[in-house]
């Protein structure tokens, strides 16, 4: 007597898909995360002339303020207090990003 299991190569080929899904999937929603912060920190940024918030770009690391005194912005000087535009964009959105990403690779895993 042997036992057949109808359907055994699909689901195996399925399972060793996971994980390439889930990494390609994941860094899509990562990047639209990137997005979501970017928008969020440039709507946070002190606008005396816009420089900064136009300076909050996405990079592969994750988000980048690229003007000169966006630093002195952030965390403050001695002559300053500080303006947390980045950090407190990056508190208040890493829920929504986690949930972006989970429900991303999630998505794609129950269309397997």
């Amino acid at each position: 007597m042997s036992v057949v299991i109808v359907g055994l190569p699909q689901a195996l080929v399925k399972i060793a898909a996971i994980p390439v899904i889930a990494e390609t999937v994941g860094a899509a929603g990562l990047e639209a995360g990137k997005l979501l912060l970017t928008a969020d920190a440039r709507a946070r940024a002190p606008k005396r002339t816009g420089m900064m918030a136009s300076g909050i770009i996405p990079v592969p690391e994750g988000v980048a303020a690229l003007v000169d005194y966006s630093g002195y912005v952030e965390y403050g000087t001695r002559y300053m207090a500080a303006q947390p535009f980045l950090f407190d964009a990056l508190e208040d959105t890493q829920d929504p990003i986690a949930d972006l990403v989970g429900n991303t690779v999630k998505t794609a895993l129950y269309a397997l």
